[in-house]
């Protein structure tokens, strides 16, 4: 699998309507900017609008409390879009969205003006550092701390 980036830089302009009976879940993801490096997760509440996947919130929890939730064992595939109320990672507050070739995600800030399709960065699951990617789509899992 290869290294991936989230969002695609395409702006959407229609928020899209929620599924008649609300289908939600939470993704687990890491900050690689958190204060502190043992305490950066944080679960995304992701739900589902017709046939896609769309961020709607995101809060700090700690691995024991992921595991006793099942939020580990969560895997969804999709866009994962923000909707415009999600209000990013509870540590740095940025939007973006990456997947590492592990199958964990993390958050990532864009330097500047940048609109580069391909960013170098690194995962703080497993360290591995590469060129990540702009995608449509991405195959999230849950933990494995």
């Amino acid at each position: 699998m290869k290294e991936e980036l989230y969002p695609n830089k395409e702006k959407y302009t229609e928020e899209p309507k929620p599924s008649a009976k609300i289908q939600a879940k939470v993704i687990l993801a890491k900050c690689p900017y958190a204060y502190s490096k043992s305490d950066n997760l944080f679960g995304m509440r992701i739900q589902k609008f017709g046939s896609d996947w769309k961020r709607t919130w995101a809060f700090k929890i700690d691995a024991e409390r992921a595991h006793h939730e099942g939020y580990d064992k969560e895997r969804s595939h999709g866009t994962f879009d923000p909707t415009s109320e999600y209000p990013g990672c509870p540590y740095c507050h940025t939007i973006n969205l990456a997947q590492c070739a592990c199958g964990k995600s993390f958050c990532f800030k864009i330097e500047g003006e940048s609109r580069a399709r391909t960013m170098r960065l690194t995962c703080p699951w497993c360290g591995h550092t590469g060129e990540y990617n702009a995608v449509g789509t991405l195959d999230l899992q849950g933990g494995g701390f």
